[in-house]
């Protein structure tokens, strides 16, 4: 009885809209076939790193990789802008005011709060009827994946799996190879130098189910190309 009642009372109270009432804001990237899904707009930086070019099934980003948060607000910058809700569910301790700075509408942004056990419960009470669904891999087994998958291939729900976990069935794999730091400088005795802060550029490598590699650098807070960076390279969040 959840799984029907709470996407209804969801939309009645806060408007939400499903993912085949939304147009793409660009042509995609490649010719879709004629049984696709409605493909929901991302940010121009973006959209020639996903199939269609846009969010339609199933996307995976691995949560181990330094700006990999970074990359996940701007990928949900495009589809909020658009009027699509965004919900991200078992993922505590994120900052909304850098989801902001990446160009996500926090109108259209929900943050779940729930335990390992509930995500699932949660998940598949939203998939019905929130265009775009963040949930962590870790949280779910794979007969539950399948499950969830199942339920949003019918609702036309984007799924993006926040990968603390691997994911077999994901359509494209979008992974942070390296970030570069702008405002930094060397310091000496510094592991990573002195100053402040002033912009963030990732170099994104995606990988496709259908075969195929593409990769872009993208700047999730805007500004100019960096000059003075710091390269943190491959590594991963301790």
């Amino acid at each position: 009885m959840l799984e029907r009642t709470v996407p209804a009372e969801l939309a009645a109270e806060y408007g939400l809209r499903f993912a085949g009432e939304l147009k793409a804001a660009a042509e995609p990237s490649a010719p879709a076939p004629a049984s696709s899904r409605h493909t929901l707009p991302v940010t121009p930086d973006l959209s020639g790193l996903l199939p269609y070019g846009g969010l339609s099934t199933v996307t995976a980003l691995p949560a181990a990789r330094t700006g990999a948060t970074s990359l996940l607000w701007r990928l949900l910058a495009g589809p909020s802008q658009a009027g699509a809700w965004c919900a991200v569910v078992g993922l505590p301790g994120l900052y909304p005011l850098a989801a902001r700075s990446a160009g996500v509408d926090l109108d259209r942004l929900a943050l779940v709060e729930a335990d390992r056990g509930q995500v699932p419960d949660a998940a598949g009470a939203l998939a019905a009827g929130v265009p775009v669904l963040v949930v962590p891999s870790a949280g779910f087994t794979p007969k539950q994946m399948r499950r969830l998958a199942a339920k949003s291939h019918r609702s036309g729900t984007a799924i993006v799996w926040w990968e603390t976990r691997a994911v077999d069935a994901a359509d494209a794999r979008l992974e942070v190879a390296a970030v570069h730091w702008q405002g930094l400088r060397a310091g000496s005795g510094r592991r990573y130098g002195t100053g402040r802060l002033t912009g963030c550029e990732l170099e994104v490598a995606a990988r496709w189910r259908a075969g195929g590699k593409h990769r872009a650098r993208i700047r999730p807070y805007g500004g100019v190309p960096p000059g003075n960076v710091v390269d943190l390279g491959l590594r991963t969040r301790g």
